[in-house]
């Protein structure tokens, strides 16, 4: 016979106060039933006595940069609000504000020191928490922002949550225990973390030594690591079982390297995870060039749950460039990847990012990018312009490039990219293909709830949006026929039979 589960009753104690009688639920409680929030409670009466009243620490997160940023920031909200805390959206006030910084450039440091000033105006006397890239890069120069109250680097980001939570604990009053009149069972609120997306950022590898002169992010990240093998799958069950994502995107500051520790590779990883039931999609985020081999190309074709979209870091069109920038691959063998992935994968589509105002980056420099990013056929290019590192070798190159020079650039580049997108695009019009519900919502007809409008992603990333008579539930996957082409908004008009 199974033992019955009892759950524990919590008592309060009625507190001085004309307004408000307040109670606290005491550590004892918490530590006794293994609550993993000690004060995570602050519960009162109103002034009748009778309406009981429950308010939990909550918490805000702005993320800027990658991938690997979103997935560090969706694991310490998950971690806090195990803890007890309850999420807000950012700007709102909150217990405790967190900003999770990015400094691959001067204008994600900025913006991330602008945030961090945004924190600490909406929540004056919240603790304001700085982490991330640009709190790494100031706390190994000794530099704490005096915004923040705590200054996490990347290495402490696994301990965040509990030092947060000693922080929120140190400055609430925890009363002694006291036989209390009041006895009353506490309910938690449901998570509020509903998961409208469908898709689930999961971090594999952390660091890289590849130092490119540019890139301050083997400064602030570390030397390569990788997530076991057997914490990645249980990571990704987890993800698909529990919470319901059809689609994980493995993410890492250089995700090619995963597994180089324990003798294996990214390749090996994709098998395993295709062998988990319920994932449909197995995306992938940034490929180095300078790790990719036959082996990975032919495991994403033979694998139906990989996405048939990759991107491929270039940087540049230009084989000086390249090696000036220390990138350990030039235009040849950037074009044989590609070839090799179109081989096996046709309709597979690539896009990469491109620096531009490199120092001593010419016009000559500048048009060969210009030919071989319309000689790949990138579906999209993500433009940026050069932003010298403290510390980086290429900080202490000369010729740099005007900012105006510069500008121009990356402008033409924008507009090319604008370009190679209708023209992929435009090869899938008339074509049936699967995709990705991720969102769905009514719109209005002359002043009354008309039809509904949803919107999903194609495994090879074209984004495309078709009308439905009823709404449809996030997270399937449909037949869309392509009819029309949006270029101003970059995206794929549909039909599909779905009401």
């Amino acid at each position: 016979m199974q033992s019955a589960v009892v759950k524990p009753k919590f008592f309060f104690r009625q507190c001085g106060g004309t307004a408000l009688q307040k109670t606290i639920c005491h550590s004892l409680f918490a530590t006794r039933y293994s609550l993993p929030f000690s004060s995570k409670f602050v519960a009162y009466f109103d002034a009748t006595g009778e309406t009981f009243v429950e308010k939990r620490p909550t918490f805000s997160i702005a993320t800027l940069g990658c991938k690997v940023n979103q997935y560090d920031s969706w694991q310490l909200a998950r971690q806090l609000k195990e803890k007890g805390f309850r999420q807000v959206p950012f700007g709102s006030p909150a217990d405790v504000v967190i900003v999770n910084s990015c400094t691959v450039t001067h204008v994600a440091e900025a913006k991330s020191r602008k945030m961090l000033s945004r924190a600490r105006r909406a929540s004056p006397k919240g603790i304001v928490v700085f982490t991330g890239c640009t709190a790494e890069f100031l706390l190994q120069r000794g530099i704490k922002p005096e915004n923040a109250d705590i200054v996490a680097g990347n290495m402490e980001k696994q301990l965040l949550a509990e030092r947060i939570a000693e922080m929120v604990r140190e400055r609430r009053l925890q009363p002694e225990p006291q036989p209390l009149p009041y006895a009353q069972p506490l309910q938690d609120e449901p998570d509020d973390g509903v998961h409208e997306r469908v898709r689930a950022f999961l971090k594999v590898q952390e660091g890289c030594d590849k130092f490119c002169t540019f890139c301050i992010v083997p400064f602030t990240r570390g030397q390569p690591r990788s997530k076991p093998l057997q914490q990645v799958i249980e990571e990704a069950e987890e993800l698909v079982y529990d919470f319901g994502f059809p689609e994980i995107v493995l993410t890492g500051v250089c995700l090619t390297l995963w597994g180089r520790e324990f003798g294996l590779t990214l390749a090996d990883l994709l098998e395993r995870l295709s062998e988990i039931e319920g994932l449909r999609r197995i995306r992938l985020s940034s490929l180095d060039p300078r790790d990719i081999d036959g082996r990975l190309i032919r495991t994403c074709a033979e694998l139906p749950k990989v996405c048939y979209h990759f991107h491929i870091s270039l940087q540049s069109g230009d084989d000086e460039i390249l090696q000036a920038m220390g990138r350990g691959h030039d235009q040849e063998r950037f074009r044989k990847i590609v070839d090799a992935f179109r081989t096996a994968m046709p309709d597979a589509a690539f896009t990469t990012d491109i620096m531009v105002g490199f120092p001593g980056e010419t016009d000559r420099h500048f048009w060969n990018t210009l030919q071989f990013v319309r000689e790949i056929g990138f579906m999209k290019l993500h433009v940026f312009r050069y932003s010298p590192r403290p510390g980086t070798k290429a900080a202490e190159l000369p010729k740099p490039v005007p900012h105006e020079i510069a500008e121009e650039r990356a402008a033409r580049l924008i507009e090319v990219s604008k370009e190679l997108w209708q023209q992929f695009a435009q090869k899938f019009l008339g074509t049936e293909q699967l995709v990705l519900v991720e969102r769905c919502s009514q719109v209005e007809e002359n002043g009354s709830e008309g039809k509904f409008i949803a919107s999903g992603l194609t495994g090879n990333y074209i984004r495309v949006y078709w009308q439905s008579q009823k709404p449809v539930p996030l997270g399937t996957i449909l037949t869309v026929r392509f009819v029309g082409l949006d270029a101003s908004e970059g995206r794929v008009l549909g039909e599909a039979e779905c009401g």
